[in-house]
């Protein structure tokens, strides 16, 4: 990016951050919380943005299902609700409230993807009385800005029983050996690393077309400067596509099921709804061991988790704000070793006369334990309430 472009950039994401923060103090004194107590057995209106396609949109859309499996309706009658939005979208999702909102006991459902508090964040908690978040990694930052109580509560991931995709669609044949990435390039792309997955394909396997990757990612006109260098970077490479496509969530999941090999070398996520979707299905996942997918990942044998250093906090769009900010580096050697690896028990399973897509049980060799990566804490089999 050119100097000037990242000054603007800069420029602009402090006005964006101190509007917001405008913004959020006078919806603060518009809908300041009242006394309320959390009821176990009632159950939950929900306000928020459930129809957009993206990652958290898919996220909430769990979360509603969950509650009508528990409760045969998402149409409750209680006096709590579920807000079902980062807190900067909540100057547009509480703009015109309904009249229950305004005595009701109030849930956020929040996710961080740093290790500090958002200190745009702060009129939030003046808004709700609870915060609910998918993993203990969120958890720890948020529990570094407030002392209202903090669940977490994992995302109910379901894979849903549809055929796969056509590979035929994406131009990839039956005996490739095919790799996903799967990534929202819109608001961070240097936090989704999308070079990483390039380099890492590319050392794994140079130019050898029998091994393919799509990589699923979506662009906004601020973000043109990352696909512009992600085509740079793919250069003339014959095996790897980028797939634009808007998918529904169903698409989405017959999308997932075309893959021998999932990964995400991310920088940072706060939960890695993908990733963990991926690991339900079987298959084998590369992900960066850091942040709040080790919540779940060391649970399934077919993950990987990939090693990483700790390193400043970089981003071109200056979409976090703090000081001493720092997210994970993950190791692209490591990554295009077991890439080779899995490719081979795949090519090994698919020439045997039992072959199948089952899941492949990776040994630990593969996935060697990473002495100080390991991100876990007592809060990952916190249930819902009851």
């Amino acid at each position: 990016m050119l100097p000037h472009v990242w000054s603007s950039w800069r420029r602009k994401q402090r006005r964006r951050y101190q509007r917001r923060l405008v913004q959020g103090d006078a919806l603060a004194r518009t809908w300041p919380k009242k006394d309320a107590e959390f009821d176990p057995r009632s159950q939950l209106r929900f306000i928020g943005d459930t129809e957009t396609i993206n990652g958290l949109s898919r996220a909430y859309r769990y979360e509603v299902r969950r509650h009508i499996l528990k409760h045969g309706t998402a149409n409750a009658d209680g006096n709590q609700v579920l807000i079902l939005g980062q807190p900067w979208d909540y100057p547009r999702l509480l703009a015109d409230p309904p009249d229950w909102f305004h005595d009701a006991y109030r849930i956020g459902l929040w996710v961080w993807e740093l290790d500090q508090f958002p200190g745009d964040w702060k009129f939030a908690l003046d808004i709700v009385h609870e915060i609910w978040t998918p993993s203990s990694f969120s958890a720890n930052a948020l529990r570094r800005g407030t002392d209202l109580p903090i669940r977490v509560v994992p995302h109910a991931v379901e894979c849903p029983e549809v055929r796969p995709l056509s590979r035929a669609e994406f131009g990839v044949r039956e005996d490739q050996f095919l790799g996903l990435a799967i990534m929202d390039l819109a608001a961070c792309p240097d936090r989704k690393n999308p070079l990483a997955h390039v380099r890492a394909w590319r050392l794994a396997f140079g130019n050898d077309t029998s091994s393919h990757l799509l990589m699923k990612v979506r662009f906004k006109k601020n973000t043109s400067f990352a696909q512009r260098e992600l085509l740079r970077e793919l250069g003339d490479a014959k095996n790897i596509t980028l797939v634009e496509q808007v998918f529904s969530d169903r698409e989405m999941a017959a999308f997932q099921r075309m893959a021998n090999v999932y990964l995400s070398l991310h920088r940072a996520e706060g939960y890695g709804l993908n990733i963990h979707e991926m690991l339900e299905l079987g298959v084998p996942t590369l992900a960066t061991a850091w942040s709040g997918n080790m919540d779940y990942m060391e649970r399934y044998p077919h993950s990987v988790p990939v090693p990483f250093r700790l390193v400043p906090y970089n981003d071109r769009t200056f979409a976090y704000q703090g000081t001493n900010l720092a997210w994970a580096e993950p190791d692209i050697e490591f990554s295009a070793r077991a890439l080779r690896e899995i490719r081979a028990r795949w090519q090994k399973e698919r020439s045997s006369t039992t072959a199948s897509r089952d899941p492949i049980d990776l040994p630990r060799n593969v996935m060697p334990a990473l002495v100080g990566n390991s991100a876990t804490s007592p809060n990952i089999n916190e249930a819902l309430p009851a």
